[in-house]
Parts: C-alpha cells; structure tokens; sequence
C-alpha cells in the first residue's frame, strides 16, 4: 500500500514538474502591440497611412443643408426651396521622384423640396507633378468667393463652377505661377441665338498667378470656338475672354478678412463673364448668346463684368460678408443690351471647424431692351425693361 501510495505521489508530482516545464518551453503568447494609425502631417489634419502603402488618404464629407426665398417669381415656381445635399470624396497623394501623385473625388447626392437628382461630379482629377487632367475648377477662375446666392448674380462672374481640363502649371518661384489648359468647349457654349454645331476644338486657357503674404494677383485668358450648326455652308468664328483678379489682405481688421475685386471682358464667349444660356428675374426670362447668326454670318456677342467684396471676421468665429457685381451683355442688334447688378450681405458664424451656419439676403436687378426680354407668364403682354428679385438663404453646413 505504501508502494502504491509513493508511486502515485512521485507520478503526479512528476506530471506537475514536466506541466511546468512544458509551460516554460513553451512560452505563452504575449498580446501584439496595437497598431495606430499613422497621420500624414505634411498634407494637413485628416490625412493617414494608407496600410501597407506610403500613400496617404483623407476621407471628405460634407452636409448642406439650405432654406432658399425668392420673391416676384411666377406661379409655377416655387417661392421657398429645402435644400438637403450630402457630399462624398476622398483625397489620395502619394510622393514619387516626380513630385506629388494625388487623386482627387468630390460628387455629392441631393433633393430640392419634392425633387431629387442624381448624383453630381463635382470633381474627378489626377495631379502628377504640374500635370492636372479631370473634372477640376475651371484655370480662368479665382475661387475667392464665399457667396452664397452666386448662381443668382448672373453677369458678375464666370457662371461655370466645374469643367472637364487638361493643364500644366508652371512653378517659377517667389510666389509666381502660370497655368496652360484645354478645358471641354461643351460647357461654355452659349448658344439661344445660334445653335452649335459638334464640338471641334477645346477652349485654350492661360493664367498667371502671384501669391504673397499680403494677398493675390490672377490675370487669365481664354479662346471660344463659335462652331454654327444652322449656317448652309458651315460658319466658324473665335471668341475670347480677359479676367483679371486681385485680393489684399486685412490682417491690421482682423486675421482672415479681406478684400477681393475681380473684373472680365468677352467677345463671342459670354459665359466667362457670367451670362450663361438663360436667367429667369421674376416673370422675365433672359437669354444669352456667344453670337448671333444673321443669315449670312455669326456677329459676336460682347460682355464685360465685374465683382467684389469685402469680407470681414467681427470675431474668430463670426464672418461678414458685403459682395456686389455689376455687368453688361451686348449682342448684335439694336435696343438689347442687358445689364445687370446686385448687392448681397452676408453673415456666418463658425462655432466649431468645418461647421458654420449661416444667412445671406440680396437685391438683383436687370435691365434690358425690349427685344431682348421674354415674357414667360402672368399673361402678361408688354412688360417693363426692368426686373429686380429679393433672395436669401439660410444655411448649414458640415465638412469633415
């Protein structure tokens, strides 16, 4: 009984001493360290590592959310829109020997009032050292402007926000920079009294760009092709634009107010200066044209435009805004020259980084000849050759 009692005793005390030794052999699993993302600092906030790459990526966003008023507009529209739209991209760079890789996607989704729409690419672009091909915002633009209503100021500004380019940017140094692109003619074609035909050669821009501490220069140019399709025998004819921009800085008001001028002359290429196809001003509707074609040739439209703004921070969080433009369509003819201007305040406040609520009223007016108005309603025979409309809008918006 003895030997049995000892044999058992040795046998487990034999099992718990190779169990030990096993466990030590062995080794137990240590937890791996948590793998943190990675930032990319030298893009700005929101960039990271892209895993296992030595690309960075930032994921965009962005909810706006408008209440639109319009007054005098006719009884098919609608006075009040609800605007509701939802933003999505994403920013992709890599650094090569080259110079910088970067991807570009913005496009956002939307409805108005009972009304959706598809969804809009706002832009789609490679960048490769100078090289920028894609859906971009346009070379001949500043991009200054926080105004809300723009769409609504026509003859002011260029009316195109977005456009399909192709372009090169030179860097020289101390600030200085000159941009070469071919953007799609499609989408400054301007043509209620001429209709175009195929599109046969891109618009050709240029600009030269000056960036210092104290503000900006921008001088840029563009060349229209006006490609009638009516004309019997086909009839060609070249369009131009002319911009020039400035902005200062007002650091000694407060840090991030300025003030920004920018003014445009067009021959045969009016949507450069912000008359594009047609606006409606209460029950007028007005319609623009790069040309008109009087049976034997196309005669070119004229435009010139001009606009600015002062915009100043009360507060680091409270922004304000005073914008103004004034502008003038002439196409050939007699008696239908427009003109037109506006005036619009503005107020922000941005309590939190991306994130700002605000509101924004404005005065337009236009002036016409009467062959150049349309009456579209309110059976209405003759009209006046003057129109104005009251807008405002109230704003929130999220970017992240």
């Amino acid at each position: 009984m003895k030997l049995v009692k000892s044999l058992l005793l040795g046998s487990a005390a034999g099992l718990v001493a190779v169990a030990g030794a096993s466990a030590a052999d062995l080794g137990v699993k240590k937890p791996t360290a948590v793998e943190y993302v990675k930032t990319c600092p030298q893009y700005g906030a929101g960039f990271f590592v892209v895993p296992g790459t030595t690309s960075c990526l930032k994921i965009i966003g962005r909810v706006r959310v408008d209440y639109i008023f319009n007054n005098d507009l006719t009884r098919a529209q609608d006075k009040n829109t609800f605007r509701a739209r939802g933003y999505f991209g994403y920013d992709h760079r890599t650094a090569t020997e080259y110079g910088l890789l970067r991807t570009y996607v913005r496009g956002f989704i939307g409805r108005d009032n009972n009304a959706a729409y598809a969804p809009v690419v706002e832009y789609a672009f490679i960048q490769f050292g100078g090289l920028t091909v894609g859906r971009i915002t346009p070379v001949f633009e500043h991009g200054w402007s926080n105004l809300y209503n723009g769409s609504g100021a026509f003859g002011g500004y260029s009316d195109i926000s977005y456009v399909n380019s192709f372009g090169y940017t030179f860097q020289f140094g101390g600030g200085f920079s000159a941009t070469i692109a071919l953007d799609a003619a499609r989408e400054r074609q301007v043509g209620t009294n001429i209709v175009y035909a195929s599109q046969a050669m891109p618009d050709i821009v240029g600009s030269l760009d000056y960036a210092a501490s104290w503000g900006a220069v921008k001088v840029a140019g563009a060349v229209h092709q006006i490609r009638d399709g009516l004309a019997p025998y086909g009839s060609t004819r070249y369009g131009f634009a002319i911009g020039g921009n400035v902005k200062v800085n007002l650091p000694m008001i407060s840090q991030g107010s300025n003030f920004w001028l920018n003014g445009t002359y067009t021959d045969g290429a009016v949507s450069y200066a912000g008359f594009g196809g047609t606006s409606t001003i209460g029950d007028r509707t007005y319609q623009f044209s790069d040309g008109v074609y009087n049976g034997i040739q196309i005669r070119t439209s004229k435009a010139w435009a001009v606009a600015g703004a002062l915009e100043i921070f009360a507060a680091p969080t409270i922004r304000l805004g005073l914008y103004g433009t004034y502008g003038s369509y002439d196409p050939f003819g007699a008696s239908n020259t427009t003109t037109t201007a506006s005036v619009f305040g503005q107020v922000a406040w941005l309590p939190v980084s991306g994130f700002q609520i605000g509101a924004e009223v404005g005065y337009i007016s236009a002036r016409t000849g009467v062959a150049g108005l349309s009456v579209i309603a309110n059976n209405k025979a003759t009209a006046s050759r003057s129109q104005d409309q009251f807008v405002g809008r109230v704003r929130f918006q999220r970017d992240f």
